[in-house]
């Protein structure tokens, strides 16, 4: 499809990790009006269906071609199907909101306990209330929503990258791979306490299984080496994904950043999507200071930004940890920092 591609109505699903720039892409392509967005629908965390779908297979689901996981299945049946709605969901979807982590201000703390709740079932705890919301919204209904008569799907993920392989073997899907640097990833899961960091990932047997194929050392009981390690499996596992299909679209969270028009004006022909002047318009409003989790960002200051985010001792880390993967993408020149000690 790359090239100045044909329009196309398969479902096109935008894959990455958390913080590897899926949300400003997302943004940018959904300028195109043809196209019906569904905002991370495997999150369990955001979307009960996903808790119960996953409830098995974990947070970050390990799967390839051939593997059996009927739920996890039917949740991407849903997703593609257009995500539908039903009154089981809506009142699932209601629960998880009450425990949205809380606004600043007095008004606002005594929703405290149930967002604790939240966030222990974001880093890989037992939480009821999630459980009983992801119970709720099981079986979510399979019917093609009524806006894909006339619209073409964009799903984006960023819990997907390890069965990504399996979910394109399951269902006829175009595939965009969306790439950031791990010191990148990392400061911003540093700074802005991403819970990915806390669950136990590499305690996964089948985690462990896929270091042992790709001939990886498992990392020691280190936090900060962990979460390296974590960012480190997940980037090889979508690079791996992206070389045998050539057919899929891939782009670095940096190629797009060094000139955003004109970058992702040739996504938008990669993709076979319409350049339009909202989509210029978007990317120039964006690109200007913003912090946290929204996407505003000067585009330029995201080029090599966790040299100065990452302390000296974080930057040995990430230079020690990336040594043991088989990166390709990223060789050790690009963990390379002067005057880093």
């Amino acid at each position: 499809m790359p090239g100045g591609a044909a329009p196309s109505r398969r479902p096109l699903v935008a894959a990455g990790i958390p913080r590897s720039g899926t949300t400003w892409t997302m943004q940018a392509l959904e300028c195109d009006s043809s196209l019906f967005r569904v905002k991370e629908p495997d999150h369990g965390a955001e979307q009960a269906p996903a808790i119960w779908a996953k409830r098995q297979a974990g947070r970050i689901p390990v799967l390839a071609p051939g593997d059996r996981d009927d739920s996890y299945h039917c949740l991407w049946e849903w997703i593609l199907d257009g995500a539908s709605e039903n009154v089981r969901l809506r009142i699932a979807a209601q629960m998880l909101r009450v425990m949205s982590p809380p606004a600043w201000g007095k008004a606002n703390r005594v929703r405290a306990i149930p967002t604790l709740e939240r966030i222990r079932y974001q880093r890989g705890g037992f939480s009821l209330p999630m459980t009983l919301a992801g119970a709720i919204a099981s079986h979510p209904p399979v019917r093609r929503n009524p806006a894909l008569d006339d619209h073409r799907l964009l799903v984006k993920t960023v819990h997907a990258p390890l069965a990504l392989e399996w979910i394109a073997s399951e269902f006829e899907i175009d595939v965009l791979i969306l790439l950031r640097h791990p010191g990148s990833i990392l400061a911003s899961w540093i700074s802005l306490d991403i819970g990915e960091q806390y669950v136990p990932f590499a305690e996964t047997p089948a985690v462990r299984q896929l270091a042992e194929e790709w001939g990886v050392r498992l990392p020691g009981p280190d936090h900060l080496e962990q979460t390296i390690w974590q960012i480190g499996m997940l980037v090889v596992a979508l690079e791996r994904a992206a070389e045998r299909h050539p057919e899929w679209v891939v782009r670095t969270h940096e190629q797009m950043c060094v000139d955003p028009i004109a970058q992702f004006h040739r996504l938008y022909d990669d993709l076979g999507l319409q350049w339009n002047e909202q989509t210029e318009e978007f990317l120039v409003d964006n690109n200007r200071p913003g912090k946290g989790f929204r996407t505003r960002r000067l585009a330029t200051d995201q080029l090599d930004s966790w040299k100065h985010r990452l302390t000296p001792d974080q930057i040995r880390a990430l230079q020690r940890v990336m040594s043991w993967l088989p990166l390709t993408a990223w060789s050790a020149e690009d963990f390379a920092v002067a005057d880093h000690s």
